[in-house]
């Protein structure tokens, strides 16, 4: 009589775990492998499904700054039900994912404009620099810092405002050796939907 009860209480604790674990609602996660790119660069976002099954078709949703979520792409999950896709974000942008009736959380990728810096000409005292900053909108009329990089910190020396073509040319002293020279867009001038952006670090011989 005893074992029977026993076997009936174990029955009945394993049919709750059933009825629990059929009761769990389905859900999908989502995640970003950085939090901020680099204009013109990519993203990877990957998450899983909670049935852990291959071959379930995942939709990715994005929101670029001041949109809404619309469909972007669609996967297929692989082993133990895990999703990829690689994402290229224009502007700050937030993502979801979406699997049957489930929508997982948003996650943000921030951008950083594209700042590109280059040497045109050189003296032993000075050089000539030309900087060039890209995004999905033009940034004509904004300014950015050039900074010499010293082992005390960054020294800003010049503040150049950009042309119509988002780029400007600035000549500037530089030390006889271990000279280095950046560009640096502020949030301020970067903003609304970018954050601060960093050009190459240019280094003398």
């Amino acid at each position: 009589m005893r074992r029977m009860l026993l076997l009936a209480a174990a029955l009945a604790a394993v049919a709750v775990v059933g009825i629990a674990a059929a009761a769990k609602p389905a859900s999908v996660s989502i995640s970003a492998a950085r939090p901020a790119v680099v204009y013109g660069s990519s993203v990877k976002l990957s998450g899983t499904v909670s049935n852990h099954q291959a071959g379930e078709h995942v939709l990715v949703l994005s929101a670029p700054y001041g949109t809404t979520f619309t469909e972007v792409a669609a996967t297929d999950t692989t082993a133990k039900g895990a999703w990829t896709y690689m994402a290229s974000p224009q502007i700050e942008t937030s993502y979801k994912a979406a699997w049957n009736a489930a929508m997982s959380r948003a996650v943000t990728v921030k951008v950083r404009p594209r700042s590109r810096r280059a040497l045109s000409s050189r003296t032993a005292r000075r050089g000539t620099f030309t900087v060039e900053v890209n995004g999905n909108r033009p940034f004509s009329g904004k300014y950015v810092l050039v900074q010499r990089l010293t082992p005390s910190g960054a020294r800003t020396v010049k503040h150049l405002t950009l042309d119509v073509s988002s780029s400007s040319m600035f000549t500037i002293r530089l030390p006889r050796h271990r000279a280095r020279v950046r560009v640096v867009m502020p949030s301020s001038q970067a903003a609304p939907g970018y954050i601060a952006g960093y050009s190459n670090v240019w280094k003398s011989s």
